[in-house]
């Protein structure tokens, strides 16, 4: 960051309350009886040619009844609210290798999959893996997850089974956040545009460096526009360790941020139904969820089904705001 010069609040269609999305109908998208069966109809292609998930492209997958559709979402997640809600996804007509194959060839027409982490998964699971022992990702345990984004252009969740009570999904706006600390805590905002150092919490089962050589800003210039970059367990964690962890002031900046995003009158609240496909713009969009409780069976846990996606035709990020530039798909391997 310039600190010469000054940031200004930021004017986009991205900025919104959660009443002023509430009250857009430009990002929740109904798939018609058109769309269901192209679906049906890729869908049975994709098979009789038995190609791998990885071997799926868009044309492999024609949707022509939803071409409209998928250029709504796109662009309601560059040029409108940074999230987009695509609704009716036959998840009740088909299994589970099916679903994820449905998922894969609806995301071809949106961007481009990565490998969302060390296990080399490009469709994630997410799910209450208490009884695998394994919750040290959040997204693997039934607690809340607090707002934050993920390290890739847009993420995109499908729901298939809702929980016994709770798991209600949560979005705010990453710069009516940027806009409220700059109103009411503007010597916060060179700490955030400066940025943060993030500590992996399985950095001992990738043997990736557990910490970032390189602070990466929480707010920064990509392209023409500002995005957002809040990884907020791991750069809190960071700030516990050696001389990062004598900077209060930076801790302040993260906790503020945090309690800002969570206003009521910015947090919008959605429980998200089987069929359900949420598209998240990570550069605009914060993220998150309640805690739930369960239902006792495996096969009627909560579950989503996570696509992240990367976007060719946005502004590329700067190697200082990627935080696992090594789980991208060379082309060669898609």
């Amino acid at each position: 960051m310039n600190t010469a010069v000054a940031p200004s609040p930021v004017s986009a269609p991205w900025v919104w309350t959660a009443d002023e999305l509430t009250a857009r109908d430009d990002w929740v998208i109904q798939i018609d009886d058109g769309g269901l069966a192209d679906i049906a109809a890729a869908l049975e292609g994709v098979k009789s040619r038995g190609l791998g998930i990885r071997d799926i492209r868009a044309e492999d997958f024609p949707l022509p009844s939803m071409a409209d559709d998928l250029a709504a979402v796109k662009d309601a997640l560059a040029h409108g609210p940074g999230v987009c809600l695509l609704r009716g996804v036959p998840v009740d007509l088909y299994g589970r290798e099916d679903i994820e194959l449905i998922l894969w060839g609806l995301g071809t027409h949106v961007g481009r999959a990565i490998v969302q982490s060390f296990r080399g998964d490009v469709i994630g699971e997410v799910m209450d893996k208490s009884h695998e022992g394994d919750t040290r990702r959040a997204y693997r345990s039934p607690d809340a997850l607090s707002l934050h984004i993920d390290s890739v252009d847009v993420a995109a969740l499908l729901c298939l089974r809702r929980a016994k009570q709770g798991g209600m999904s949560l979005v705010t706006s990453s710069f009516a956040v940027h806009n409220a600390i700059l109103k009411e805590r503007p010597d916060l905002i060179p700490l955030l545009y400066r940025g943060y150092h993030c500590m992996h919490s399985e950095a001992d089962s990738t043997g990736e460096d557990p910490m970032t050589p390189y602070r990466i800003p929480v707010f920064g210039p990509v392209g023409d526009h500002l995005i957002c970059n809040f990884h907020s367990r791991p750069m809190a964690r960071s700030l516990g360790v050696g001389e990062l962890g004598s900077d209060p002031k930076s801790m302040e900046a993260l906790e503020v941020f945090k309690e800002i995003a969570e206003r009521e009158e910015l947090l919008h609240r959605r429980m998200l139904e089987p069929g359900d496909l949420q598209f998240l713009n990570n550069r605009t969009v914060l993220h998150g969820r309640t805690d739930f409780e369960d239902h006792a069976g495996l096969d009627q846990k909560r579950l989503m089904l996570r696509l992240w996606l990367t976007m060719p035709d946005w502004a590329p990020m700067p190697d200082n705001m990627v935080s696992h530039p090594e789980r991208q798909l060379k082309p060669e391997e898609l």
